[in-house]
């Protein structure tokens, strides 16, 4: 089999698990929206194009492990909020926006070392997401990617990220530590707005200027480091 078409299996409610083989290469526009009682799907390496909606509505959907023929996942898990697991092969080049919005149960992900973008809301309110780790590859964490993940604890971002949007981490009420890179040349408005346990923070040499609000709301912070290359305090 190599493609699977649209609506192929479209409300096959019955339907548990699905392992699509790596000589697979399409899955068409909703061809398993609506399979609630899917639990668990394996996408092999061959799959290069997925459709819009294809797994949308699949509500008892804990875990997805994306091959890395993809090199972009976006409006493909729509209304998939049981998730709880989700890995993203090498080949993903981007996140799309509010692509795991609001999925409140997703507690682990594990993004691809070919992931260069992370789109707006893409994890917006996920509130059980614990950790993650953002890989090398990235270069862009859009606006407020991970706003409202009350449980993250902590964060490293690589050198490679050079753009960060507003208020990408506002919201993270248990958030301790970030690691900010010296890339960075700016911290934009409402960055860490609402952080409220994070206690230090060192600025890089390389920011030059730090947005209004942007650790506005951060209560328990002690300690702040801001080098001689900054010009601008919001």
């Amino acid at each position: 089999v190599k493609s699977i078409g649209d609506k192929a299996f479209y409300g096959c409610s019955s339907l548990i698990s699905i392992t699509i083989p790596d000589s697979g290469t399409s899955i068409g526009k909703n061809a398993f929206s609506g399979c609630f009682g899917l639990t668990s799907i394996i996408i092999g390496n061959g799959v290069t194009s997925i459709g819009e909606n294809a797994f949308s509505g699949c509500t008892g959907l804990t875990s997805i492990t994306i091959g890395n023929g993809m090199t972009s996942i976006g409006g493909m898990f729509s209304d998939c909020t049981s998730l709880i697991s989700i890995t993203i092969g090498n080949g993903v080049t981007s996140i799309g926006d509010r692509e795991f919005y609001r999925f409140t149960d997703l507690t682990s992900v594990t993004i691809g070392n070919g992931v260069t973008s992370i789109g707006n809301y893409a994890f917006y309110e996920c509130t059980h997401l614990t950790s993650i780790t953002i890989p090398d590859s990235v270069t862009s964490i859009e606006i407020q990617a991970f706003s409202g993940c009350t449980s993250l604890t902590s964060i490293t971002i690589p050198d490679s990220v050079t753009s960060i949007g507003v208020e990408a981490f506002s919201g993270c009420t248990r958030l301790t530590s970030i690691t900010i890179p010296d890339s960075l040349t700016s911290i934009g408005s409402h960055m860490f707005y609402g952080c409220s346990k994070l206690t230090s923070i060192t600025i890089p040499d390389g920011v030059t200027s730090i947005g209004d609000y942007a650790f506005y709301g951060c209560s328990s912070l002690t300690s702040v480091t801001i080098p001689g290359s900054v010009t601008s305090i919001g």
